[in-house]
């Protein structure tokens, strides 16, 4: 081999060790860029958590407020007003933070755990649930397969244990025979599962929920009657039955209530990469707010 090709095989051997050098640098480069975003990702989304976790407890601030002042709770109070997207650090230099949510009226809705109770099925709630699935567009005849299912997830009489997996929302029923997902989702806006029976706020429900409620109240009527709660709020059960003298309207408190005990809030959050929205169910009870759960999700 001559000098001349010698010299050109060293310099292609030393383009070859560069070359496989800086691909092996870069290689580290890169590993370490992805370690140092997920930590950044991590801590962000940890931030993010104490940050929603923080607006829930704001959200249990007002709601204890809001005890302290008033008795009844409808749509014009403060808790009723949502939070648009808000930049809550403006001017302070660091990243932005933004947070958005809403507090509901989970008494709005007709609330599966009325279903049943130690003592088994309550028909007169059945009643009322094959009502609103006649309203919502489905079969009436799923209302006894979904109570069936509330019976089995509650304690019975004599301390009888559960049977089967608890109910925690209206998603644990698409287990069901017959219950699709589309009527899961037409009775999501009007349907809850809350811990313990409860009245339906008449001065939050919907015209639906109301005429499910009633029996013998057209929709037509309740929503005559919703008309007529919007002008002025219900003050007490009272006024929701006399409300519209010809419809003779009856219910018991168990039934009827003014006031609400269970809330949810619906917070998100924005910060950094990391984007969580969480939902968790508030309990009030004698000015103390208390969360029972809550999920979350990025």
């Amino acid at each position: 081999m001559t000098r001349r090709a010698q010299h050109g095989a060293a310099v292609v051997m030393a383009m070859l060790v560069v070359a496989v050098t800086a691909t092996l640098v870069a290689g580290v480069f890169w590993r370490q860029n992805v370690v140092a975003r997920q930590a950044e990702n991590e801590l962000s989304y940890a931030q993010a958590k104490w940050l929603i976790r923080g607006a829930i407890d704001w959200a249990g601030i007002i709601l204890r407020e809001d005890a302290r002042t008033s008795s009844v709770d409808h749509f014009g109070e403060p808790w009723a007003v949502p939070l648009a997207d808000t930049h809550l650090n403006q001017d302070d230099g660091r990243d932005p933070v933004y947070l958005a949510g809403e507090i509901r009226d989970e008494q709005a809705k007709f609330n599966l755990r009325n279903l049943a109770g130690p003592a088994g099925v309550n028909a007169r709630e059945v009643a009322v649930l094959r009502r609103l699935l006649a309203l919502v567009g489905a079969r009436e005849g799923l209302a006894d397969p979904v109570a069936e299912r509330v019976r089995t997830a509650v304690p019975g009489e004599g301390g009888r244990k559960q049977t089967t997996l608890g109910l925690a929302s209206i998603d644990d029923l698409l287990g069901l025979d017959d219950l699709s997902a589309g009527v899961v989702e037409r009775l999501r806006p009007f349907v809850t599962v809350l811990p313990q029976a409860t009245p339906v706020n008449a001065n939050t429900a919907s015209a639906e929920v109301l005429a499910a409620r009633f029996e013998n109240l057209a929709l037509a009527d309740a929503r005559r009657l919703v008309a007529s709660r919007d002008r002025a709020f219900f003050k007490d059960r009272t006024d929701v039955l006399s409300r519209i003298t010809e419809l003779k309207l009856q219910a018991s408190d168990a039934e009827i209530a003014v006031a609400t005990r269970f809330f949810g809030v619906i917070g998100t959050v924005n910060y950094r990469r990391a984007r969580l929205q969480a939902h968790a169910l508030l309990r009030r009870d004698s000015g103390r707010v208390e969360a029972l759960w809550l999920r979350e999700a990025v």
